[in-house]
């Protein structure tokens, strides 16, 4: 659920009382102060502001959450980079090079999973993945059923690159066209509340034979 995991407290109300945790999600139901584990002052970021202490991650963080930037597939390339700059000087190695062992090491697990966070979400095919799945890239083995008729017309395709590559570039553009525009719409549906991402894999399988096709076509038509 959390992808940073702090100490957390409650109202002795029965309320829970609070700030959101770093990356802006918000417990569904109820709200959780988020105490620095040094200092217990409350904390809304990688570092805490009370006593400079950096923060722990979780061993599977969110990556949206790392960033702090909302967890959309319209999440633009501008708010990534800045929201990566931000974070990288904050949790810089460098700056906690005089740090305790436990930190230096929160240190470098910061940096490492704000550079994976960046290269996932700056590829809008990757994001679309891990939204839908959780997972940046597919998987090794398995995968989704693509059906009979698109890899018919795959195969056509694919015989005709050398004797009518024109005609094979402007198909596979036109299929990616289709296919992003499809992923769009799904997750505009998804991002209002509705529909869900159970195509969103089976499109990205199909993307990913349209995008070889489109570079081998390119390549002849050169």
């Amino acid at each position: 659920m959390w992808g940073i995991l702090y100490a957390l407290t409650k109202t002795c109300s029965g309320f829970d009382f609070g700030v959101h945790s770093y990356g802006g999600l918000y417990s569904r139901g109820r709200e959780e102060v988020v105490r620095c584990w040094n200092c217990k002052e409350s904390v809304d970021g990688p570092v805490c502001v009370s006593c400079g202490v950096i923060q722990p991650l979780g061993p599977s963080p969110d990556l949206f959450e790392v960033l702090g930037v909302v967890r959309s597939y319209f999440v633009t390339n501008e708010a990534i980079s800045v929201a990566y700059r931000t974070l990288t000087r904050a949790v810089h190695p460098d700056r906690f090079a005089g740090r305790s062992a436990v930190e230096r090491r929160m240190s470098l697990q910061w940096a490492a999973s704000a550079n994976q966070a960046r290269i996932v979400l700056l590829d809008p095919l990757r994001r679309a993945r891990y939204l839908a799945t959780g997972r940046a890239d597919p998987p090794e083995s398995g995968g989704p059923t693509l059906d009979s008729e698109f890899l018919e017309d795959v195969f056509e395709m694919q015989m005709k690159l050398e004797s009518d590559s024109a005609e094979v570039y402007d198909w596979a553009k036109n299929h990616k066209a289709m296919l992003i525009e499809e992923l769009q719409e799904t997750f505009r549906v998804w991002e209002a509340g509705a529909g869900d991402l159970d195509i969103v894999e089976e499109r990205l399988a199909r993307l990913k034979y349209v995008n070889n096709i489109l570079d081998s076509a390119a390549e002849l038509c050169s």
